[in-house]
């Protein structure tokens, strides 16, 4: 029995859906762009993959194989391309896999139309899978030929990539020409549909893995912090905004009046060049409260964080979340004293985070307190981070305008909606700093965002955050210090060296030195990191962890 031309008219059409996310790639990835050459080695690639299997399964099976290896995962794929004009990355996977529940289904409802066409593409898949017959697609002759072809495309590939490395780098021995081509040609797995999702996923369980051992390891870990006779009543509290970009404030210079309230406090010290190292909330958060870098990352595993270190000391720690929750974070909850977190998802209706501020005034006691406060802050969608008589900047979008609403064309309604949030967070720090200011203790307040937000600011396109390319406005963060009079008169040096210290180039890891150096911790602090320090050091360079997982450096200008 032979294949029809109807068969082979099937056979054709259901190639050509399994290549939809890589011939998406090839017009729409970044690292693709403008370079032939780089296209053909990429379809070669595909092409070996694709037909590999084809030589050993029957067609019928093989299709239905390829089915659950590649099809019905084509919609994430083509989402990181459309999103980060890059297949989808390690961190990218993890950030899906971290979505909130009732955020992602809000995402698929107002997105119903592409998931009615992705349901309509599966089955048509299925149809054509069920028309052909259980054949062998090719004889025994052309199984010889193909696997030469495959051999011989093989071998093209990586014998250009090792005359490529010789090329730029004739002083290598041969041993370091090939160790650098077989591993620049594993590495394009990594950027070819379906090997990404399933070698990213295989490493995200490794790093779970690592992680969760880690965790067992840390429970014997200290810093060797002398714990404190007496503590005092000073109140430390940090507060972690949300895709808050630092020139989004007036009291940055913005000339929209953002932060109102804010401009009229006094003690007030704004940090003009903190750039957080990752512009995901589940990196840049790790890198913040600990002493652990983008470049020794390692130390995520082996150290404990900021509220650990003043657990230490004997202070009592509390972590309060409107926010998303990660291993990291809720292995620092479990560890403090008290902590609280709103499970109501972040796009639930009313979810503001003036719940914060309540709540941390619910726990507050007169001893000596670190309070930590992670907001939802201004991450999309903006409309429903503040309350209807927020809407100071018009038009804003609506609470009930959906994802789709993520268009170039409506920048403008974007940003008055994203600059309105920023006026309700200036409005919950009031809230907060007038309750701080009227303890008539020792009190202070570091917020700091997590990373910031992109609104298709150059020619790049690139929008929200978590981008694989990095742009300023996601990586340069709003960094102030709030103290009351009382921690002044107390502490006038350190309020000085903070207020000339305030153009000083820091990456977020400043925070960890800064509030212990703040609470005379003094024993693990890099006084070269702390902004209340005379030795700290501006940075030449700082390194920022793209969505893409990949270390980008950059040097100060």
């Amino acid at each position: 029995m032979s294949f029809s031309r109807k068969n082979i008219i099937h056979i054709t059409l259901l190639f050509i859906l399994l290549l939809i996310p890589n011939l998406c790639a090839l017009v729409m990835a970044i690292d693709l762009e403008g370079s032939l050459i780089m296209k053909i080695g990429y379809l070669g690639m595909v092409m070996v993959g694709l037909l590999l299997p084809a030589l050993i399964l029957k067609i019928r099976t093989y299709f239905i194989f390829e089915g659950f290896l590649s099809f019905l995962f084509m919609p994430i794929d083509i989402a990181s391309l459309y999103l980060n004009k890059q297949s989808a990355s390690k961190l990218f996977l993890n950030s899906i896999l971290n979505t909130d529940v009732l955020e992602a289904f809000e995402l698929l409802h107002t997105m119903w139309p592409i998931c009615l066409a992705v349901f309509l593409v599966w089955g048509i898949y299925i149809y054509l899978c069920i028309t052909i017959p259980n054949l062998p697609l090719f004889n025994s002759k052309l199984r010889y030929w193909g696997v030469l072809a495959i051999i011989t495309t093989t071998m093209a590939i990586y014998g250009g990539q090792t005359l490529l490395i010789r090329k730029i780098n004739p002083t290598f021995t041969f041993q370091e020409v090939m160790s650098q081509s077989t591993e620049k040609f594993g590495m394009k797995f990594l950027k070819i549909y379906p090997y990404n999702l399933y070698i990213n996923t295989h490493l995200l369980w490794q790093d779970n893995k690592a992680w969760n051992e880690a965790q067992e390891d840390l429970s014997t870990f200290s810093f060797g912090i002398n714990k404190r006779d007496s503590i005092d009543n000073t109140l430390y509290l940090l507060y972690i905004g949300e895709a808050t970009r630092y020139d989004h404030l007036s009291i940055n210079g913005y000339e929209r009046n953002t932060t109102p309230h804010l401009l009229k406090e006094n003690n007030i010290i704004s940090f003009t060049s903190i750039y957080t190292q990752a512009n995901l909330t589940n990196y840049s958060i790790p890198y913040m409260l600990t002493r652990a870098s983008v470049s020794n990352s390692d130390i995520l595993h082996k150290e404990k964080s900021l509220l650990e270190a003043f657990q230490e000391a004997g202070y009592h720690t509390a972590y309060i979340s409107n926010s998303s929750y990660f291993p990291f974070t809720m292995r620092i909850m479990h560890n403090c004293d008290y902590h609280y977190i709103f499970n109501r998802g972040m796009d639930a209706v009313n979810n503001y985070d003036i719940n914060l501020v309540n709540k941390a005034i619910e726990h507050y006691n007169s001893n000596g307190q670190i309070i930590l406060l992670h907001s939802l802050g201004s991450h999309f969608k903006y409309s429903i981070r503040y309350p209807a008589d927020f809407s100071y900047f018009l038009p804003a979008s609506k609470p009930t305008d959906g994802y789709d609403i993520l268009k170039e064309e409506n920048k403008s309604l974007l940003i008055n909606t994203y600059d309105n949030s920023i006026r309700y967070t200036d409005y919950v720090l009031h809230e907060l700093i007038s309750w701080m200011d009227a303890l008539d203790n020792a009190a202070v307040l570091i917020y700091i965002s997590d990373h910031g937000e992109s609104f298709w600011d150059d020619e790049r396109k690139l929008s929200l955050h978590g981008s694989y390319e990095l742009s300023e406005a996601e990586y340069h963060v709003p960094c102030f210090i709030w103290y009351s009079n009382e921690f002044q008169q107390q502490h006038p040096q350190k309020i000085n060296t903070l207020e000339q210290n305030k153009h000083i180039t820091q990456n977020s890891s400043t925070i960890f030195h800064t509030l212990l150096h703040l609470a005379d911790i003094v024993e693990i602090v890099d006084s070269t990191k702390s902004l209340c320090s005379t030795y700290v050091q501006p940075l030449d360079t700082f390194q920022v962890l793209s969505g893409a997982g990949e270390i980008k450096t950059y040097v100060i200008q």
